[in-house]
């Protein structure tokens, strides 16, 4: 497959900046190396310190800078402190997980965890802890990695929101690697709550995308691609490129299997792109064989099985077990569609002879449903039948697993923190009905009670209760904010700009993005979407205190601004349209050569005229005046 050049450009022009800092400040301690100039060392330790902060802060990623991130820990083995040593080390192991390097993370993490004094250091052990409890999930070793587990349970209790989120993402990749969806929901809910309260954007993408992981497991595909495409939104506002690909390659595979092939093959073009580009074998036999797929499902067969034999050796060369597997599954299909049965049963025997390398039950189940149709077929009936009888084991053991009652739980609470008061006052009601059809079960026995046990009763029911309404006053916050922007959302923006007005004259503006049908359709609605979020991150560095926005609706914004003043209205739109243009640089697919601005009436309030209908309706008028006065301005007046 070619490489996506523009999505190479995209990235090169995302790390560019903040490479070259760090390659002359790494230069500047190299040529001072023998010096006894103290203030040279510290200068490097700094570049050292900025490295590793904008690596951990998703600002700069992984593997388009590994040559620096290695550097650095050179570099802090042999002059710095301590602790930056001890934290350049943590950053250089999950480099190692990235590159698949697994042998020299062993030696490394054994090397580390017997320091001494990583323990004063509680977020660095937590790091080093999470990639080893990843190594030892993908190596299979669960006794050793049960250790772990318990290791971070212990410490979870004292551990700051940060350091819990660091816990919880190690326990959502154990536990998706060992096939536990029940407790991947869990882990993935706790730790998504606590990602919102930090603003911790990347973090959200890697829970928002195991929630689509665990949903597409559970075959409800439309959640599935509503959490993928949320996933997709977080890490695009970082520069963590390869799990930007992977939520790509998430939201393609969703796609994928609800047949929409051509949209899922632009998306995992993206991700091939970027797995090429920094030479991962997993992920780019992952891509490859997603695309083989659809070639597959499209009766191309011949490209197909060209795709997938280079793909097999990728999987064999880099000891991925499944997706030798899966290949070698879609080659037997293949086999099967171009009537060569001979060839298909010697790769379905090859399969067979390796079903224990499966890592779900699931997988096995559908491989052995596929060998006793072959079987079959080709009148193998003993065969045939010991593939059954295996396979119904298997699916038994897969629904053991994903149809327990608890997993539906966990999706109504987290579909709860999603919908808005009809749906929270539904699920209200259904608690209280609950609790009342407890409390007259045991009607019949409460007269047996003390009155203590009695009062205990009630006053846990006033507990539930109260949990329950501070619940909804969470969630009436929650309905007022726009899911993509974090932005107020029409309803709550308005009942802002009412409460404002009611107090003080103020200025009603409307603004509207120019030409932005044109951004969606030459570039996606994801691009799109960057757009708003982009927007919405200028207005919000820019804004005073006093000042309120939030999204009218599409690509319009209202905003409530604390002055009368038409120059200062004039100033804070133009500051807004400079940072605006600086965060949509940021943009990954949008053109350097594309300018995206925006036009605005604003509406002056006066003692006499503090009508907010009036006013939105005289700031429309602005703003249409704007817009046929060739747009990207600024038009302002006083009723």
């Amino acid at each position: 497959m070619m490489i996506n050049i523009q999505t190479q450009m995209s990235y090169l022009r995302a790390v560019i900046k903040p490479v070259v800092v760090i390659f002359f400040l790494l230069a500047t301690f190299q040529s001072t190396a023998n010096s006894a100039n103290t203030s040279s060392i510290e200068l490097s330790q700094k570049a050292v310190s900025v490295l590793i902060k904008n690596v951990r802060t998703d600002k700069l990623d992984y593997l388009q800078n590994k040559k620096q991130i290695t550097q650095a820990y050179e570099l802090s083995k042999l002059k710095y402190s301590n602790s930056l040593h001890l934290e350049s080390a943590a950053i250089y192991a999950e480099l190692l997980f990235r590159q698949e390097k697994y042998d020299e993370l062993n030696a490394h993490l054994n090397e580390y965890l017997a320091n001494q004094q990583l323990p004063k250091q509680p977020d660095i052990l937590l790091l080093f802890l999470e990639s080893q409890l990843k190594l030892l999930s993908l190596k299979k070793k669960l006794k050793q990695a049960s250790d772990v587990i318990k290791k971070l349970e212990t410490r979870y209790a004292q551990s700051t929101p940060a350091e819990k989120i660091i816990i919880l993402k190690a326990f959502a990749f154990y536990y998706t690697e060992t096939d536990d969806l029940k407790k991947t929901l869990s882990v993935a809910l706790d730790g998504l709550e606590l990602a919102i309260q930090k603003n911790d954007i990347a973090s959200q993408g890697y829970f928002y995308r195991k929630i689509a992981d665990a949903y597409n497991y559970l075959d409800e595909k439309e959640k599935g691609i509503i959490y993928a495409k949320k996933a997709l939104v977080a890490y695009q506002q970082t520069q963590d490129g390869l799990y930007t690909a992977k939520a790509y390659w998430s939201l393609g595979n969703v796609l994928l299997e609800i047949n929409k092939l051509q949209e899922a093959l632009i998306y995992f073009d993206k991700a091939l792109a970027y797995f090429e580009s920094v030479d991962m074998q997993k992920g780019l036999s992952f891509a490859q064989y997603s695309i083989a797929n659809i070639l597959y499902k499209q009766e191309n067969y011949e490209d197909a099985l060209t795709l997938a034999n280079k793909n097999l050796k990728v999987a064999r060369a880099a000891e991925i077990g499944d997706m030798k597997l899966a290949t070698m599954i879609l080659m037997l299909d293949i086999y099967s569609k171009q009537g060569l049965p001979e060839k298909a049963d010697k790769m379905n025997d090859q399969v067979f002879s390796m079903l224990d390398d499966f890592s779900r039950s699931i997988y096995k189940a559908e491989f052995l449903q596929k060998r006793y149709q072959l079987k079959r077929n080709l009148n193998k009936t003993d065969d045939a039948f010991d593939a059954m009888e295996q396979m119904l084991t298997f699916i038994k053991k897969h629904y053991e697993a994903t149809s327990e009652t608890n997993i539906k739980t966990l999706q109504i609470k987290f579909e709860v923190k999603e919908k808005e008061e009809k749906i929270l006052q539904l699920e209200y009601d259904k608690n209280i009905n609950e609790l009342l059809a407890k409390e007259e079960y045991q009607q019949k026995i409460i007269w047996r009670l003390s009155a203590t046990i009695a009062f205990i009763l009630v006053l846990v029911s006033l507990l539930l209760i109260y949990k329950q309404v501070l619940q909804r006053k969470k969630y009436y916050s929650m309905a007022l904010t726009d899911y993509l922007t974090k932005s107020f959302n029409r309803r709550g923006i308005m009942k802002k700009a009412a409460n404002t007005l009611k107090q003080s004259n103020a200025t009603i503006a409307i603004v509207d993005l120019d030409l932005f049908k044109h951004i969606n359709d030459t570039y996606g609605h994801d691009v799109g979407d960057a757009v708003l979020v982009a927007f919405a991150r200028a207005a919000q560095s820019i804004l005073d205190d006093g000042d309120q926005f939030g999204r009218y609706g599409g690509e319009e914004w209202l905003f409530v601004l604390n002055t009368v003043d038409k120059k200062s209205v004039e100033a804070t739109f133009d500051s807004i349209a400079n940072a605006l243009t600086n965060y949509c640089s940021e943009i990954q697919g949008l053109k350097n050569t594309e300018t995206i601005t925006f036009s605005a009436g604003a509406a002056i309030s006066t003692s006499s005229n503090r009508s907010l209908e009036k006013l939105i309706i005289h700031a429309d008028e602005l703003l249409y005046k704007a817009k046929q006065n060739g747009r990207n301005q600024v038009n302002v007046e006083q009723p």
